[in-house]
């Protein structure tokens, strides 16, 4: 009996600090914000919290477990510096495809990162909570769509390959 306290304490010790360390947690907040629900990228389910057109620069927040916004517009080739902020609870990170980007934040941490909009697009995730939905990406502004496009519901998502 003894032992068995012990051990269970052990466990919830290492649950914390597993949590805390930026691993997958085992429960899934709520979609809030603008945007919500769920959409596909590159084959992958996103918590979907908005687009937006970007030119020179924009804000991209890293909440447990999206991007708000998730879908970042812009002219094909255009370098774009991101303020990348942790407004979470726990370790994010901020990864993209192809273009040498990947960036830790504990909480409240900010950083800003240069991308570039490919003509094909580039996915984002976050490498510690990808399965749980988060996930993003870079899109040519008024491209018309791409290949592997899927619909789900009323959102329609381009696929990526990567």
């Amino acid at each position: 009996m003894k032992h068995a306290l012990m051990a269970g304490a052990l466990l919830g010790l290492l649950a914390v600090a597993v949590a805390g360390c930026g691993g997958k947690s085992a429960s899934k907040s709520s979609s809030s914000g603008s945007g919500g629900g769920q959409t596909t990228i590159a084959g992958v389910a996103a918590n979907n919290h908005g687009t937006k057109t970007v030119s020179t620069s924009a804000v991209v927040e890293l909440h447990d477990y999206y991007f708000k916004p998730t879908v970042l517009e812009g002219k094909a080739g255009a370098t774009v510096t991101l303020e990348l902020k942790n407004e979470g609870t726990i370790e994010h990170n901020f990864t993209v495809v192809g273009q040498a980007v990947d960036k830790n934040l504990q909480p409240g941490d900010s950083v800003k990162v240069t991308v570039t909009i490919p003509k094909t697009g580039a996915v984002f995730f976050c490498k510690f909570h990808k399965s749980m939905g988060m996930v993003g990406a870079l899109e040519v502004s008024g491209s018309g769509g791409m290949t592997g496009t899927t619909t789900i519901g009323t959102t329609t998502s381009k696929g990526y390959g990567y």
